[in-house]
């Protein structure tokens, strides 16, 4: 199996893993460390199947997943974001390099605007007692499938 055909394939269950997210995400409010880990773990294996050296290239995906890691926890002591959300984007950063993790935490800030207008409003809707609560991981995962389809389908490299 050559390196491209294993990192596609990569991607592939790296999309697989980020639908299982949103689903879970909606049905019961949680993400599982059971999903996370393997996303994580997938991480080092996408740098040797795309050819990244040790320095600088994986060093700078470490460096990025703990300044990511680091940033969440603060929205996580101030109790706006969950532990599963945190470990979600963390797993995440460990693939693309600072510029992508970036740009995915953009497309997740604008996707999590319109999930929590969209939850919130679902739960005005039907009348439901106390705050809405909002799955931030469904906007961190479709954040990451856009990231996934650019690898895809960008005909322009």
């Amino acid at each position: 199996m050559t390196g491209e055909v294993f990192a596609y394939g990569l991607l592939a269950a790296l999309a697989i893993a980020l639908l299982v997210t949103i689903v879970t995400d909606i049905r019961d409010r949680k993400i599982y460390n059971k999903i996370v880990l393997p996303i994580a773990v997938g991480a080092p294996l996408w740098w040797i199947a795309t050819g990244q050296q040790l320095w600088p290239d994986m060093v700078v995906h470490l460096i990025a997943a703990i300044l990511v890691f680091l940033l969440f926890s603060v929205f996580f002591y101030l109790r706006v974001m969950g532990g599963g959300d945190v470990k979600l984007f963390t797993a995440l950063a460990l693939w693309f390099d600072w510029v992508i993790t970036t740009r995915m935490l953009l497309y997740a800030t604008l996707l999590g605007v319109a999930v929590t207008a969209i939850f919130w409003f679902e739960h005005r809707l039907r009348e439901r007692p106390g705050q809405a609560r909002i799955p931030y991981g469904v906007a961190i995962a479709m954040a990451g499938l856009i990231i996934c389809g650019e690898r895809y389908f960008n005909q322009f490299g």
